[in-house]
């Protein structure tokens, strides 16, 4: 130990240590009284589950050495697993504990898109959900599925901000009242705002979305005053930035439950509405690797205090709830043939990263491969579960490209390249989070960019190749494509479906060629 002259401390006032202790105790005695005679709620969610029913691998972007942390806790998630906690939180509270899911949930894998959700939706009706906003990948599905998953749903599916353009009329509702144990809660749902602009339009056309302020605080208020209800939740699909943004901006809501960013926000964070009112903001990351708990305590129609904690699921340490379980067995045993090994990886295969990523790198690197393109684009998608060095099943690849989509080729012109490529960085980085489209960096492939976010939009790419050699704004370049909105570009020639099925193609190319690698490498990189 380094003895105190070295250190250079100096005595610490003894009339300090009292100050401070008294502030501490006057906290604690504040805060106790505060919730005296409070109404206290547990409010208990998920979001992003993105369709994982089972555990998984998932390396996230401030992951920096995921390898080694999946070695020690083993697969993460698994519907089975955050039922058992789920039904540990409720005992402990059983006549006012919620349980809410703000959305991404019906979408993502190999079982749940070949049921059309169901799968998913059978497990939160057994699980007793009490609410759910739907989120962008929930429009993946047709309009006529994804009302029939509405109505196969024992619990309310809202949305304030989805509205049908011809019939002037909102498609769901846009708030419920839960009447339980004495206590009143106003749940308001917002689906995400962009879905119509960044999803595939043919799926939701007629419906609009959009931000809705007004609407907002409105159906707020009539929740307060018609209602009567002791609070407000707002179950959200905006995303972190937008959430934020719009607690700041609209008066009557005191909890945001959020998704779309699959931001872990421990703590949560509180913002200012316009009245002056404190709003808890808070999202529990993604795909099922965590369950959200907050304890409310509700005095004189105001939070008194809360109690906040996002809760890890290690599969190893949680023992899945049976029912829950034997759902998803059911659920997987119809579908034997996606557990076959078609291969290995030398290297860690994952999705979640800002700017490219070894699964997606490898997802474009052979798309452009089979079809000897010029590039080669994929989705920006931030779900997809990590594959580690070992084996790859058909289930895998399924989580990896959870879609039907053809492969589809486009001839376009440099220019209109290099201009998505620059509206794809101000989807990322657009300062006003409102302005915030899509998810990360969309993925390429035979492209090489160096890039400036301090530029503005359309002058942020300081050096562009394509296979090797600089852009030409008038060449036109083959470009390959699946489950993304490239192959519609207006500017685009000579569209051609080839009927290659992406995920089988993506089989098929690794029963040839496994053992497969992939890293990250230098096709985009910073320019300082």
């Amino acid at each position: 130990m380094i003895p105190a002259k070295k250190r250079n401390l100096k005595p610490f006032p003894i009339f300090a240590i009292i100050f401070i202790t008294s502030l501490i105790l006057s906290i604690f005695f504040v805060q106790k009284e505060e919730a005296v005679g409070a109404k206290k709620i547990r409010l208990l969610w998920t979001n992003d589950t993105h369709g994982y029913l089972k555990p998984l691998y998932h390396k996230d972007y401030y992951d920096e050495d995921y390898e080694s942390l999946a070695k020690k806790e083993g697969k993460i998630g698994g519907f089975a697993h955050i039922a058992t906690l789920v039904n540990k939180l409720r005992n402990e509270m059983p006549d006012t504990t919620f349980l809410f899911d703000a959305g991404d949930t019906w979408h993502g894998t190999g079982v749940p898109l070949l049921e059309e959700g169901k799968s998913v939706v059978k497990i939160m009706n057994e699980m007793k959900y009490d609410a759910m906003a739907p989120g962008n990948v929930e429009f993946l599905f047709p309009k006529k599925v994804f009302l029939a998953r509405v109505a196969d749903s024992k619990f309310p599916v809202l949305a304030l901000n989805l509205s049908d353009l011809e019939m002037d009329e909102l498609v769901l509702k846009p708030y419920v009242v839960i009447d339980r144990g004495g206590y009143k809660l106003g749940i308001m749902g917002m689906a995400y705002q962009w879905t119509a602009k960044t999803g595939e339009r043919s799926l939701t056309e007629g419906w609009s979305f959009g931000l809705r302020e007004k609407e907002a605080a409105n159906f707020a208020k009539e929740l307060r005053e018609k209602h009567k209800v002791d609070l407000v939740i707002l179950l959200s699909h905006m995303g972190k930035g937008p959430d934020l943004k719009f607690a700041s901006r609209v008066n009557g809501i005191d909890v945001i439950l959020g998704a779309h960013t699959h931001d872990l926000m421990d703590p949560a964070s509180e913002v200012k509405n316009p009245e002056g009112k404190t709003v808890i903001v808070t999202q529990a990351g993604s795909h099922g690797k965590n369950l959200g708990r907050l304890d409310v305590y509700i005095k004189d129609g105001k939070i008194a205090k809360y109690d906040h904690q996002i809760y890890r699921i290690i599969a190893k340490e949680i023992k899945p709830d049976p029912k829950i379980q034997k759902i998803i067995d059911e659920e997987y045993a119809k579908y034997k043939w996606m557990e076959e090994i078609i291969g290995s990886t030398k290297t860690m295969l994952y999705r979640r990263a800002i700017w490219q990523s070894t699964m997606d790198n490898f997802i474009t690197d052979t798309y452009r491969r089979i079809e000897n393109a010029d590039v080669a684009f994929s989705p920006a998608w931030r779900f997809g579960a990590t594959i580690m060095p070992g084996d790859i099943t058909v289930d895998d690849v399924y989580n990896m490209v959870p879609t039907l989509d053809h492969i589809f080729s486009v001839e376009l012109d440099g220019e209109s390249i290099k201009m998505a490529l620059e509206q794809s960085f101000d989807n990322v980085i657009a300062e006003d989070p409102y302005l915030q489209l899509g998810g990360d960096m969309i993925r390429f492939s035979g492209i090489e960019i160096r890039y400036n976010t301090k530029k503005p939009l359309g002058e942020r790419i300081k050096i562009l190749k394509i296979n090797g050699k600089p852009f030409d704004p008038a060449k036109t370049y083959k470009v390959v494509s699946a489950a993304g909105q490239i192959q519609n570009h207006p500017n685009g020639v000579n569209k051609k479906d080839t009927g290659k099925v992406a995920v089988e193609t993506l089989v098929d190319y690794i029963k040839k060629n496994s053992p497969i690698s992939s890293r990250v490498d230098d096709r985009i990189k910073e320019d300082k």
